[in-house]
């Protein structure tokens, strides 16, 4: 089965790829051009006819093509405007098509909508091909497995259940001391005059990862960044793009000769520089080790570990008291009147 996304409203038709031969190479490169890790292309997520879809900016894909990640033999790019003409082929083969987009009205909400067009460096493209479904296939599998291993709680070996309470109690005695924490904190702050400064400030992000969430430590929180690609201020720039292009007459002098573009070298403004790729190990990874690592240890000093504390719809009390002897109460020694052994019930009377 190959879901498509975005698909557009009932009464537009999509060609879907084909499994010739002649689009082989085609899907090859789609399939790589969809791998982010790989090949580099970002996209994000937008809403189009109700569904979300992920898209990109032509000239991200172009940039992607022509980067020395791109080892394919069956597409040898050397050229924008060849990488270009294989992103026409790719959108002619329906494996994305172009987008634009739509604000509402007496809103900043926006959304994409088909549009009809050739394939353009400043034009935004939707993702309709999904690439490889095995990773969607094995996450559904872990999912079902998941749901099942949960229904059939009460068959766990007794250590799982005891390490799965032990862990629950971490996580949520350790989070709602530090969101109690984080509100003190900052009403303090907000009475001395440092309004808006949170602990964490990003903890409640939905935008950022498990890690991200912890950091900052302290902060008013990662600020909103406005691509150019995105609403008002991708035309603004578009604008001022072509009005700096119709002033400098296409980068040519009054004589007809080219002018030579200024660099740091030659004392104009400097190039540039691509933001940089965020390091693979984040700082918030040491945050999370030390809050929940402190969290950990005052759980155990507080006693929350003590077999005596673990619920009976975790453990029943006999199992407990079979697996953690010093549960159990002490046996009392057996003692008679003439301080003789106890005589066995079941040996012959005495003649």
């Amino acid at each position: 089965m190959n879901r498509r996304r975005g698909a557009p409203p009932p009464g537009g038709k999509l060609a879907a790829p084909g499994p010739t031969s002649k689009d082989k190479r085609l899907e090859m490169v789609a399939a790589w051009l969809r791998n982010e890790k790989r090949s580099g292309l970002k996209v994000k997520e937008a809403v189009q006819y109700e569904r979300r879809v992920d898209y990109f900016k032509g000239a991200k894909l172009v940039d992607a093509l022509l980067s020395p990640k791109n080892k394919l033999k069956e597409a040898p790019v050397k050229s924008r405007a060849e990488a270009a003409k294989l992103a026409q082929d790719l959108l002619k083969a329906s494996y994305f098509h172009r987008s634009q987009r739509v604000t509402h009205a007496h809103s900043r909400r926006w959304e994409l909508k088909l549009l009809n067009g050739p394939f353009e460096e400043d034009g935004l493209y939707t993702w309709l091909y999904e690439g490889s479904k095995t990773k969607l296939y094995l996450m559904t599998i872990g999912m079902l497995v998941g749901a099942l291993g949960l229904c059939m709680i009460q068959i766990w070996p007794l250590w799982l259940k005891i390490g799965v309470w032990w862990c629950s109690v971490t996580f949520l005695t350790t989070f709602g001391i530090l969101c109690v924490v984080r509100l003190v904190l900052f009403c303090l702050m907000f009475i001395v005059g440092f309004r808006g400064i949170w602990l964490f400030p990003n903890l409640f992000d939905d935008n950022q990862t498990f890690a991200g969430s912890f950091m900052p430590i302290f902060g008013r929180g990662d600020p909103v960044v406005v691509d150019e690609d995105s609403d008002e201020e991708y035309w603004e720039h578009q604008r001022k793009k072509a009005k700096k292009k119709e002033e400098s007459g296409d980068g040519k002098s009054p004589d007809g000769k080219s002018e030579k573009k200024p660099s740091s070298t030659d004392g104009g403004k400097p190039e540039e520089k691509k933001p940089e790729e965020p390091p693979a190990f984040q700082f918030g990874l040491i945050n999370i080790l030390l809050i929940f690592g402190a969290g950990a240890i005052g759980c155990l000093k507080l006693g929350f570990f003590d077999g005596e504390n673990v619920p009976d719809f975790v453990a029943k009390r006999d199992d407990l008291e079979y697996y953690f002897k010093t549960l159990a109460p002490p046996e009392m020694p057996n003692k008679t009147d003439d301080g003789k052994p106890e005589r066995d019930p079941f040996a012959a009377p005495d003649q």
